[in-house]
């Protein structure tokens, strides 16, 4: 566990153990022990015109470049560092290396006191309206899809996740991304299968003669292909609300299962499905209804008449979420604007890590959600 007595020798006390800094600093901790967590215990807020920034480098065993490295976020005017802690994700590896880097603004002063310590808040919060959705679990880290993703992203205080999920040749609901497995199976020898092997095409019991972590790293080797009944066990168990993003899309048979396994872990009215073919959410919607949290038409490009193409299922925007997700590149303020103005959220996606900056355009055009492969907020919300 990190406690103040790492940065203790960049700031200085004032009263009430409060440290107080105006420089910018880094400290290093290594990992004593595998399987560790490391937990930034504390509270921090800041006096100034510009906010602090802060940023994690991560950095395994006997290895010289980081295998993960998060943006450099703002510290908010009062902010605490998750609901109880802040979590860096889990150290697999005795000897791994956390460096944490602090940026401080000429005329900015960072204070940083004790979790358990007591401050007025103020009101002020790091929530600024933009929610982050772990894509895959958080794979920038682990192996997308499956479970060791999934539970860092629970670890990490993301309030949802979105799986894919694909039907084997015996009918059983498994996670993983793409239609073949080629891209992150792995035999014995760690050599992915030579020809294309389709999940539809075989059983599950065939399917996990593989596994499914090694191509990401050597410290995930082992790892199998997730029934989806372990990814809603988790989110049961975590709190961590569910998220379908489904391409294609399940039968009318298969989506009434999933429904029966929503419903007995307690599960349906968080659920949320997201596609980019608006078939697929019609015929979801065909078997939910409004008893979930809600749909997203996901898209690559935007115009008005798929705007037409959603008001046409027929979902009551008024008793569930109903929203459209455009691709990063693509968004404007115009199609922010005609997004809600059509009584929809509007959320973002992309496949890459961007600046503070662009999250704060997207919140200043009244974007509410954001999801993105290689995650930065660590499970805050902006």
């Amino acid at each position: 566990m990190i406690s103040l007595d790492n940065v203790v020798e960049f700031g200085q006390f004032t009263t009430d153990g409060i440290f107080k800094f105006e420089k910018s600093f880094s400290f290093t901790y290594i990992s004593e022990k595998s399987n560790g967590c490391i937990i930034l215990n504390s509270m921090a807020f800041y006096v100034g015109e510009e906010a602090p920034k802060i940023q994690f480098n991560l950095t395994a065993k006997e290895q010289d470049v980081p295998f993960y490295s998060s943006h450099r976020y703002k510290i908010g005017k009062c902010a605490d560092f998750t609901r109880q802690s802040w979590r860096v994700p889990p150290l697999f590896l005795q000897g791994t290396k956390l460096t944490v880097n602090i940026q401080i603004p000429s005329g900015t002063v960072l204070f940083v006191k004790n979790f358990n310590s007591t401050i007025d808040k103020g009101g002020n919060s790091l929530c600024c309206g933009l929610k982050h959705n772990a894509h895959l679990g958080f794979w920038g880290l682990a192996p997308d899809n499956t479970m060791p993703a999934f539970e860092l992203a629970a670890e990490c205080n993301f309030q949802s996740c979105i799986a894919v999920p694909k039907v084997t040749l015996d009918g059983v609901i498994v996670c993983i991304h793409d239609d073949t497995i080629n891209r992150t199976a792995r035999d014995s020898n760690g050599d992915a299968p030579s020809e294309p092997i389709y999940v539809w095409d075989k059983t599950y019991e065939e399917l996990s003669n593989w596994e499914y972590g090694s191509y990401k790293n050597e410290i995930y080797k082992g790892t199998k292909l997730p029934r989806l009944s372990e990814f809603f066990d988790l989110c049961a168990k975590t709190g961590m609300r569910p998220i379908f993003s489904t391409h294609p899309g399940l039968t009318i048979d298969q989506w009434k299962q999933v429904k029966d396994m929503l419903e007995c872990r307690g599960l349906l009215s968080s659920f949320h499905i997201k596609s980019f073919d608006i078939d697929i959410l019609e015929t979801a919607y065909s078997v939910f209804g409004t008893d979930i949290d809600g749909y997203t038409y996901d898209l690559d490009n935007f115009d008005d008449t798929q705007i037409e193409l959603l008001k046409n299922i027929g979902i009551d925007n008024k008793v569930c979420r109903v929203g459209i997700e455009v691709k990063f590149a693509e968004y404007t303020e115009q199609i922010a604007k005609s997004i809600r103005e059509a009584g929809f959220f509007a959320a973002a996606w992309d496949i890459a890590q961007r600046d503070f900056d662009e999250y704060e355009r997207l919140i200043s055009w009244g974007v509410n959600e954001f999801t993105e492969d290689y995650h930065c907020s660590m499970g805050l919300n902006y």
